[in-house]
């Protein structure tokens, strides 16, 4: 166990499990007479934040983010992430609301508590509430009921308090129409563009490459280095000494029959008539009865992989709506059962999932196969011999690391392993001079050895497969590089800043008389020997003009030409290159659009506007309340 913490200790799991330890004593009082005090992580209007709650709070978000990043959540993207404060932010959220819910005098009635649960489908089963299925997902989040039911009244309890906020904000029809047509509006643009690189004729002189080595010395110093030596504990060279026989292999065999079983599986196509899940019923009849023409287009043996290309709204339709082959547990439930119960050749009548409308033809199945014993008692033997091989390599590096917390040198650790330390030469973080050393990873290599200090030795540290022992021999500062070895690369660098210059002052005159002359782009561009070019049409929402990469600046510039200043009145630079612009056509949302729009647009902006009132009433009552964090704790 201790040798299990040791190498795990920079992992944020350990790292949570050895806090809850610490909060453990701090709670029971050792070494301290003020208990109480230690268990408060922060007071919100002389209303504590318990430990307690801090830690089910942070476990929570771990486990989200687990689920989001997966096996690159290290800690460094907790620490980047600041979890901790967002933790500690989220209960102070929530105490807020507790106190003006108790002001408001709002209550949860057990009736709405069970009403919010009975509705919730993750826990029902064929549409009905199961308490079975209840249990089985709180179980999966390492929740009681208890817990669970507590949250979800205060979930209910924030609703009815941000209700009761934000009721009266509206959104009138003008505002709506604005709203939509300034965001619907359409711009395209007419421009010259200079590009740096055609003032060719422009270099940097020796003085000016020896002037800018001279002035910025702190661009030119060469990286710092590290030379370490390492012993490596690679499983391949236990495998000799791993002996598997065949009993533990039929064991293996026999505990993970799900290894060694291929599910039935459905080949299918589809046709998807799509249809949001909460839509009201008439949207929901309306696609059923388109879905219900294609249905019956197939019934008379049109091509189906046609009929998917021409009406399937899924994104398998330019592939003739083929889904290929899957498994029961691969598809949503009444999309699964439908297939499941058909056989090849079959189309099926529309079927209703939360996507829409489907209908499926099923054009093969194959049925649950099991791998035999005798066939998959290599690859069993393999992965066991595997297995006991990394475990022997694992326990040989700590049994060395042992050594280290027992105080001995390195050239000590070296003979308790038994192996030929590794030297190596000179190199950098990113560690690309080790290659060819045989080391796992290079980059993670290097990573770890320049957390070193001079002189140190590391903690086992698993890279790739193998372990390693890391020993930093010399630590190897920054010195400047000399001149003749990086004058070319200024050279180049000085340069380009030049033609830079020269283009963006070329583009600033030329634009000066376009304004003064009021000449337009296409005299501007012919008197200097260069092309106006136009863009497609964009919305001011766009991330970039259609043609032109990193024109954020421009997007925003175009929106604010019209008929009478139609020229943008400054050089805009975009990824390197300079542009003079001007308008070449606005077009804006007809009032056709804006009627069938007007809708969807008012509860859109409505919602939008009741989240940023909301907002702004809670960051009042934080401002407001008298708020203490215990930094201590969460540090």
């Amino acid at each position: 166990m201790l040798r299990y913490l040791r190498e795990n200790t920079g992992n944020w799991i350990i790292k949570f499990f050895l806090g809850i330890i610490v909060i453990v004593f701090v709670f029971l009082g050792v070494g301290s007479m003020n208990a109480s005090k230690h268990n408060e992580v922060a007071t919100v209007n002389d209303q504590v934040i318990t430990i307690s709650e801090y830690r089910d709070a942070y476990q929570r978000m771990m486990q989200r983010l687990q689920q989001q990043f997966g096996a690159s959540l290290d800690d460094t993207l907790i620490k980047s992430l600041n979890v901790k404060q967002h933790a500690v932010n989220s209960l102070i959220d929530q105490k807020i609301l507790e106190i003006e819910a108790q002001k408001l005098k709002i209550v949860v009635s057990d009736e709405e508590l069970k009403q919010g649960l009975m509705s919730a489908k993750a826990f029902q089963k064929d549409g009905v509430f199961d308490m079975d299925r209840y249990r089985q997902v709180l179980g999966q989040n390492a929740m009681t009921p208890e817990t669970f039911e507590a949250m979800q009244r205060q979930t209910i309890r924030n609703a009815k308090l941000q209700r009761m906020v934000i009721n009266g904000i509206t959104v009138g029809d003008q505002e709506a129409q604005a709203w939509y047509s300034f965001n619907n509006t359409k711009v395209s643009i007419d421009y010259i563009r200079i590009d740096p690189e055609t003032f060719s004729d422009l270099f940097a002189s020796e003085e000016q490459v020896r002037s800018q080595y001279d002035d910025h010395h702190e661009l030119y110093m060469s990286e710092p280095k590290r030379k370490v030596a390492f012993l490596v504990f690679a499983p391949k060279d236990f495998e000799g000494q791993v002996k598997i026989d065949d009993a533990s292999i039929r064991d293996f065999y026999d505990q993970n029959p799900a290894r060694f079983t291929t599910q039935e599986q459905v080949e299918a196509s589809h046709v998807l008539i799509r249809v949001n899940e909460d839509a009201d019923e008439q949207t929901v009849a309306k696609a059923k009865k388109d879905a219900l023409s294609v249905y019956e287009k197939a019934a008379k043996a049109e091509d189906f992989s046609e009929l998917a290309k021409t009406y399937s709204q899924g994104p398998s339709a330019a592939s003739g709506g083929y889904l290929g082959r899957f498994d029961k547990t691969s598809m949503v439930k009444p999309f699964a059962d439908a297939a499941f119960a058909m056989n090849p050749g079959d189309i099926s009548q529309p079927v209703r999932t939360r996507f829409g409308w489907h209908i499926i033809k099923v054009t093969d199945r194959i049925p649950e196969t099991v791998t035999p014993f005798e066939t998959a008692k290599v690859q069993i033997q393999k992965e066991l011999t595997a297995g006991q091989a990394q475990d022997l390599a694992y326990n040989k590096a700590e049994d060395a690391y042992d050594a280290v917390l027992d105080g001995d040198s390195f050239e000590q650790v070296v003979l308790v392993a038994g192996k030929k330390p590794v030297n190596t030469p000179a190199f950098t973080a990113l560690g690309t001079e080790l290659k060819g050393l045989g080391i796992s990873d290079p980059g993670e290599f290097a990573t770890t050895a320049f957390s070193l200090v001079d002189n140190e030795i590391s903690e086992v540290k698993k890279i790739g497969n193998n372990y390693y022992l890391i020993h930093v021999l010399e630590q190897i500062d920054p010195k400047l590089l000399a001149y003749e070895d990086v004058k070319d690369q200024i050279a180049l660098t000085v340069t380009a800043e030049l033609q830079k210059q020269a283009a963006k002052k070329a583009t600033a005159s030329m634009l000066e008389k376009a304004r003064s002359d009021a000449a337009s782009l296409e005299k501007l561009a012919g008197d200097n020997r260069l092309k106006v070019e136009s863009s497609k049409l964009f919305t001011r929402n766009d991330a970039n003009v259609p043609g032109i990469t990193g024109s954020e600046a421009i997007v925003q510039a175009a929106f604010t030409l019209d008929e009478k200043n139609s020229v943008y009145e400054k050089v805009i630079e975009a990824s390197g290159k300079f542009y003079i612009i001007g308008l070449k056509e606005k077009q804006t949302p007809d009032a056709a659009a804006i009627a069938d729009n007007l809708d969807k647009v008012k509860v859109q902006l409505q919602a939008r506007k009741q989240q940023d009132y909301y907002s702004q009433w809670l960051a009042a009552r934080k401002e407001s309340a008298e708020i203490h964090i215990n930094t201590d704790i969460i540090n």
